[in-house]
């Protein structure tokens, strides 16, 4: 899990408050379409459409630290070995899209911990673009950022954050310079392909 490093999904667990559980999966999406089980799913929170645009994944991991924190990661391209600021050498992709949903005690935290993430993300990056957009029903910020730092292979990306019932959900694309996909393109067609579990 190291490969984490370097996003803002690092950031992101470091921040998590007021965290429960929880593990069944609906009939149907809160969309209407019928739960499918090839979808990666984080939980009973979602269930993600493969990103297509030459991406795989790489990581999925059920529960984090035990708690009601989900994770995937997806990967395009080649595989190098990076030396980070630790010191670990680790391996980066020439792109990498991770999904991180984090349940919250209730509604307002799921908030607070997005409102974490996102000023983490301006403090870290430098943000070139802040907009929002509805996709598939659920309504994102969304950020593009460039990195601009000697201890991060990745040279831009793009973020998005909601809040779906209790659980803050980010999503992120990280790019190296020398990859030639369009991020806002593939991060929002990913976005479509999130399917959210229905609220009680």
């Amino acid at each position: 899990m190291k490969r984490w490093k370097y996003g803002v999904i690092s950031l992101l667990l470091a921040g998590l408050l007021g965290l429960s559980g929880c593990s069944q999966y609906p009939e149907q999406a809160a969309d209407g379409t019928p739960w499918d089980s090839s979808w990666t799913m984080l939980g009973s929170v979602l269930g993600a459409e493969e990103p297509g645009n030459g991406f795989s994944l790489l990581d999925n991991y059920s529960v984090l630290t035990g708690e009601d924190i989900y994770y995937a990661a997806w990967v395009a391209g080649d595989s190098s070995a990076y030396t980070n600021e630790d010191n670990e050498e680790v391996e980066v992709y020439d792109a990498q899209l991770y999904l991180l949903a984090a349940g919250c005690a209730d509604a307002s935290f799921a908030q607070q911990n997005l409102d974490e993430w996102i000023s983490k993300e301006q403090e870290t990056y430098t943000v070139t673009e802040t907009w929002n957009e509805t996709r598939n029903g659920q309504e994102y910020t969304l950020l593009a950022y460039e990195c601009g730092s000697n201890t991060n292979p990745y040279s831009r990306g793009i973020s998005a954050f909601t809040v779906y019932g209790t659980y803050a959900i980010s999503a992120e694309l990280a790019c190296q310079e020398d990859f030639t996909g369009q991020e806002r393109d593939i991060l929002l067609q990913f976005l479509d392909g999130c399917h959210y579990s229905p609220l009680n």
